[in-house]
């Protein structure tokens, strides 16, 4: 994920790299092994996509062409991310705007934001503006199977599978 004008620009450059080097293979094609010319073609094409998609994404963001994506939990920092850069906030102006020194933000976005508080989320969520929606499945069950655990001879794993899904059923309130 290309994150500020520096990524962006290194990607690029990074991109053209790519594409030259593809090219010289592509043309020398005298490779005494087509099975390896054919990985190392596929090899280079595979990062050149992912160069691309990176930079379509930063550059749909940055025009305003992109104005909603979808981010589960585990990628709710890229969400972050992209929200500043399609509010057009380089990390100076964020920091600005968060109180905050832009080297915290540039902290932040190394980390990808996995050490911020629950407050400190909701305040980015107000100072970008955005609406997060968000959504609890309860309906994903996890089911055991015996080869889910390593049991010692003699104990029946039914019984240690039952006890656990009853353990399971407890519902606990948000205080």
């Amino acid at each position: 994920m290309i994150k500020n004008e520096k990524q962006y620009g290194v990607t690029k450059n990074n991109l053209k790299k790519f594409q030259d080097a593809l090219k010289v293979i592509s043309d020398s094609g005298s490779s005494k092994n087509p099975l390896l010319l054919k990985l190392q073609i596929d090899s280079i094409q595979s990062q050149i996509d992912v160069f691309e998609e990176e930079i379509k994404m930063y550059e749909g963001l940055k025009k305003g062409e992109i104005t909603n994506v979808s981010r589960g939990f585990e990628t709710l920092s890229c969400g972050i991310i992209e929200s500043r850069i399609a509010r057009g906030l380089n990390q100076k102006q964020f920091a600005k705007l968060l109180k905050t020194s832009e080297q915290q933000v540039q902290k932040y976005e190394a980390e990808n934001y996995s050490n911020i508080s629950l407050k400190r989320l909701q305040e980015i969520v107000v100072v970008l503006e955005v609406e997060v929606d968000t959504t609890f499945n309860f309906n994903k069950k996890r089911h055991f199977e015996t080869s889910d655990f390593l049991v010692p001879q003699g104990i029946n794993p039914d019984l240690i599978r039952n006890k656990i899904r009853s353990r399971g059923t407890t519902v606990k309130m948000c205080t």
